[in-house]
């Protein structure tokens, strides 16, 4: 009984520090155990031993509480969430080493998915995308994921014709928004053979903590080996690591 108290005591303490951090105005003692529902010498408590430990400082004028110079300190140690490569980095290399596929991480400009991070494939013939690449919004499966998420704006790209990239390309706007339609329902878009003959690949979201889309990941191979309707058990692979990857932003399903 006395671990699990101890347990509680310490969650407490955690969601005071949170609360402290993330209020857009500084609180009391009296407020503090106001917004937990707990006694005011329970919550000077909790407040007393964040205090001990530097993570929270009492402004000697207002009595009022705010981060601590230790809070500021774990900060820095914390990897930068605009890092987006560092931090999706290791997750595409266990899905690249589980799949033997090329993976890539791309980023929405207003014409084009814009590739910043390649994972080789680890098979005998490498196929993959060049970091730096711009692929064409309608005829990638990045793209496709950005357009169908609002990352990029459809009603301009409407401006203009679709241009093929190869005969496999989609040129009708009916068409790709009905392919939109499916990206939205299932979570992940493809293109097979329609930015180079014989490739294909399949893409889904990265969303961040404030549910913006931020990047997306593509899985990238052969037709042999992403055939058009992709194996099921690699739409879940795919999906898994967006999701890993979306978590470690925050982003909460």
């Amino acid at each position: 009984m006395k671990g699990t108290d101890n347990v509680k005591a310490a969650e407490l303490c955690l969601r005071i520090l949170e609360h402290v951090a993330f209020s857009t105005e500084s609180d009391g003692v009296t407020q503090i155990a106001d917004r937990f529902g707990i006694a005011k010498s329970a919550a000077f408590k909790h407040l007393h031993t964040l205090i001990s430990r530097g993570l929270v400082v009492q402004d000697p004028s207002t009595s009022r509480y705010r981060l601590g110079p230790k809070a500021w300190l774990i900060g820095q140690q914390a990897q930068s969430l605009n890092d987006i490569t560092a931090i999706a980095l290791p997750f595409m290399m266990a899905a690249r080493n589980e799949t033997g596929l090329a993976v890539v991480l791309s980023t929405p400009l207003p014409a084009s998915a814009y590739v910043i991070l390649t994972c080789p494939s680890t098979h005998q013939i490498e196929i993959g995308v060049r970091t730096g690449s711009h692929l064409a919004l309608h005829a990638s499966a990045q793209g496709k994921v950005f357009l169908a998420m609002g990352a990029c704006n459809l009603s301009e790209l409407k401006k203009t014709s679709l241009t093929p990239v190869t005969p496999h390309t989609v040129t009708s706007w009916e068409v790709l928004e009905d392919e939109l339609k499916k990206v939205r329902e299932y979570g992940f878009a493809s293109a097979p053979q329609e930015s180079l003959l014989g490739i294909n690949a399949m893409a889904a979201p990265v969303i961040n903590y404030d549910n913006k889309l931020i990047a997306s990941v593509c899985f990238v191979g052969s037709v042999q080996h992403i055939p058009d309707v992709p194996d099921p058990a690699l739409v879940n692979r795919l999906l898994q690591l967006t999701k890993d990857i979306s978590s470690a932003f925050g982003h909460v399903n």
